[in-house]
């Protein structure tokens, strides 16, 4: 029988008599060794003391010869019980006389000649002497009856003592449980009562004041603070499930085993489910097709490698409707480190989606054709031009411009050249394939993209198709109208990879064709290339006039729509020419941009503005909390060392970074989405604020915007410049002020030359304007002088 396997009852009881038992039988036979050692030595020594007496007294008796004396000595052996014989030898050894304890017939009888036997451990032999003569030898035998008797009636005690021993030991262990083991067995019984009744709230109750006392109070002690814990878990687990239930946002809880364990009501809502839980693969059998790739991708890493995921998805319903919604999800740990189950959330994106999609249409659509706008266009273009490069094939760019489409549209009414220009998008994208593009990128000009163009003279036959299609009269209000259209070709990579180049040369040809009596195609030629060279010579006076110090700044003001005070300037750089005299910043800047000008120029452009502003500042001519806007053109914007050029203008100009502005074109921001966040997050960090400038003419994407660390937005004059005579400039405004509101971006409206345009603006909340209604671009003097008049109108 194991002990490991017995109860702690049993234990107690078993180790309690082996150790009884074991001190018992040690005691028992030391005792017993003990009390043989003391009796045989007290036998011993009885036996020498009789043989000795008898040894004397039979001297004398032997030395008379008196035999009969010598009788009576030796018979006096039979006192002693244990001795069974005695023998007297004279000094010859011959026998005189014997005593036998068991008569004659005993097997121990007196040999007739002695010879002692001294190794027999059972006979004494005494001489006998007289004058200090050996006279003769008395020999005795005796046994250990008395001994063993006695051994006997020892170990029959020994026995009875144990017995008793044991019995009490028993009833001591017993007793001795009780006292140890009733207590740990209250514990066991209230553990066990906790574990069954869910219920922190029981204590166990102190008995005694010993350890087990202690023990008790312990445990109650913890029972005490896993109650708290407890109860602070369930008050924090209810808020959670109350926060849960009430969330905007559906919220779902997947364990390990992929099993949806968790969903709120706001997630059933957004699915349109109810019931018990579905599976994971049912969930994902809601997703469209589309991106199902997608989420099943992103949730493999999620599982695979913890990357949490952020996405957007359509959510399909059995009415065949769906849901834009936006997943995040990230996975659970415990304390260890170790996964163990994933949290996610989804938000029902549907009216952003519609609203960014309404914006896309605007701003990538033209209203009236239908067609791609500049923006489109010219992002395809790009688009087209890299995937050529990698293909190595041919891409044609035409320039379309309708004849005499202002004399129409004077002579029958806008509305008649609105549904003009209507059939014109219809017959040219019904010319070309599919894969091509068509668009209007202004009044009466069109621009088609032909991929793939295998040979130049299937570009011809597509032209002289357009020329053949436009032909045909178009009948509006009752009439028939003919028109004619002048188209430019330039082709890739035959006369450039550069998207602006290449519009440029498509444009020049169009010119070509118009002066060589409209209504024909002309390609893109060499003789056409005389602007390149006009464009080294700009090339060759910018670098004069950084030299000269030619350049210099205007500042126009930027006004608040709300209580009309000035709330910053804007930089705007001037050139005025020594022969030329004023150069618009239109005509060099993109000549300074392609040829890295830009760089010398607009840190010379942030160096005097920042100097200038810190002095208006410093006499109170501006509020302290007035910014100047600065500029910067793309190559500015990726140079790497930005941000140390920034931080040194700033320190040598003592300007505070709260007080700059920095203006970036949206085309610039989207050549490289995550660099651009980087950059500005990294100056926004020192308290530089951004803005996006002449927002609405390139191409952005609201899913980077509301990414992007900006704080004010500029809404491009060609937007204002018609309200309120074009119901749709009217629309995109109003939808790009809301739009940034809800960002929480501030909205500025540049080209602001009208009461209307401020009324309207201010009706849709816009916050500042900056136009030549309020101030034109001021010399430094001049802008003194018109903040003092401000001023003094205030105070007025």
């Amino acid at each position: 029988m194991q002990l490991q396997v017995q109860s702690l009852k049993r234990k107690l009881v078993i180790v309690a008599l082996l150790t009884t038992t074991l001190t018992l039988i040690f005691s028992s036979i030391t005792f017993t060794w003990l009390e043989y050692y003391l009796t045989r030595q007290d036998s011993e020594r009885q036996l020498t003391t009789l043989g000795s007496m008898m040894a004397r007294h039979s001297a004398h008796e032997i030395k008379a010869g008196h035999i009969d004396d010598l009788q009576e000595t030796i018979r006096s052996l039979s006192a002693h019980g244990d001795i069974l014989s005695g023998c007297i030898y004279d000094i010859s050894n011959h026998l005189l006389i014997s005593y036998l304890r068991d008569g004659p017939s005993s097997a121990e009888s007196c040999p007739l000649e002695g010879h002692p036997d001294s190794n027999d451990p059972r006979q004494w032999v005494f001489p006998i002497q007289y004058n200090k003569n050996v006279i003769g030898t008395l020999t005795i035998q005796a046994t250990n009856d008395s001994l063993n008797k006695r051994l006997q009636q020892f170990g029959a005690f020994s026995i009875v003592i144990s017995a008793l021993a044991l019995l009490l030991g028993f009833f001591a262990s017993s007793r001795l449980k009780e006292l140890i083991l009733r207590p740990l067995h209250d514990l066991y019984a209230t553990l066990k009562r906790i574990a069954q009744d869910k219920d922190y709230s029981i204590r166990a109750t102190r008995e005694t004041d010993d350890e087990l006392g202690a023990l008790v109070d312990l445990f109650n002690s913890l029972l005490h603070t896993i109650e708290s814990e407890h109860a602070a878990l369930k008050e924090n687990e209810a808020r959670f499930r109350k926060l849960a239930t009430f969330s905007p946002v559906g919220i779902f809880q997947v364990d390990t085993q992929q099993t949806l364990q968790y969903v709120n009501q706001r997630w059933r809502e957004i699915h349109q489910m109810h019931g018990d839980l579905p599976e994971l693969e049912r969930w994902f059998g809601c997703i469209a097709p589309a991106d199902l790739d997608s989420l099943r991708d992103a949730w493999q890493r999620l599982t695979t490698y913890q990357e949490s995921i952020a996405m957007d998805l359509r959510l399909l319903h059995r009415d065949s409707t769906q849901t834009w919604i936006h997943l995040m999800a990230s996975s659970l740990n415990d304390r260890d480190g170790e996964v163990i189950g994933y949290l996610g959330a989804i938000s029902d994106i549907s009216e952003l989606k519609s609203a960014q999609l309404q914006m896309e249409n605007l701003a990538f659509y033209d209203a009236l054709t239908g067609l791609a706008n500049r923006r489109l266009f010219k992002n395809r273009l790009a688009k087209s031009i890299k995937s050529a490069q990698r293909t190595r094939s041919t891409l044609a760019l035409m320039f379309l411009d309708m004849d005499q489409f202002k004399r129409i549209n004077d002579s029958m009414g806008h509305d008649a050249g609105d549904l003009l220009l209507q059939e014109v998008a219809r017959r040219l994208s019904n010319c070309v394939r599919d894969r091509d593009t068509v668009s209007r990128i202004g009044g009466d000009e069109f621009t088609i993209l032909l991929t793939d163009v295998n040979h130049t003279s299937d570009v011809l036959t597509v032209a002289e198709k357009l020329l053949e299609a436009l032909s045909r009269p178009i009948r509006i209000k009752g009439q028939d109208i003919t028109t004619s259209v002048s188209i430019g070709i330039t082709l890739t990579p035959q006369d450039s990879s550069d998207p602006n180049t290449l519009m440029k040369n498509a444009d020049l040809a169009m010119y070509r064709a118009k002066e060589l009596g409209r209504n024909n195609v002309q390609f893109f030629s060499e003789d056409m290339n005389r602007s390149i060279l006009e464009h080294l010579s700009w090339e060759q006076e910018i670098n004069d006039a950084l030299t000269a110090n030619q350049f210099t700044l205007a500042y126009q003001p930027k006004i608040s729509l709300r209580d009309y005070h000035t709330t910053g300037v804007e930089a705007l750089i001037r050139w005025h020419h020594p022969e030329k005299g004023f150069v618009s910043p239109d005509r060099f800047i993109p000549v300074a941009e392609e040829t890295g000008q830009i760089l010398a120029i607009g840190r010379w452009v942030l160096e005097r503005s920042c100097t200038e502003m810190r002095a208006l500042l410093q006499s109170g001519a501006l509020p302290e909390n007035a910014r100047i806007a600065v500029n910067l053109s793309a190559r500015q914007f990726a140079a790497p060392d930005l941000e140390t050029v920034i931080s040194q203008v700033l320190q040598e100009s003592g300007l505070s970074p709260s007080n700059l502005e920095l203006e970036i074109t949206e085309s610039t921001l989207m050549l490289d989405v995550e660099s651009a966040i980087a950059t500005m997050a990294s100056l926004q960090a020192i308290g530089v604020r951004f803005a996006i400038d002449d927002f609405g003419t390139g191409y952005s994407s609201l899913a980077y915007l509301k990414r992007l660390p900006i704080e004010v937005l500029k809404v491009d004059r060609s937007f204002v410049l018609d309200i309120p005579d074009d119901t749709n400039d009217m629309a995109i405004t109003a939808a790009v002020i809301a739009m940034a509101h809800k960002l929480g971006i501030i909205v500025v409206a540049e080209g602001v030359e009208s009461e209307d345009q401020v009324n309207f603006l201010r009706n849709n909340l816009c916050d500042e304007g900056q136009g030549y209604l309020f101030s034109r671009p001021l010399t430094l003097q001049q802008l003194q002088l018109f903040l003092r008049e401000a001023q003094t109108a205030t105070l007025k």
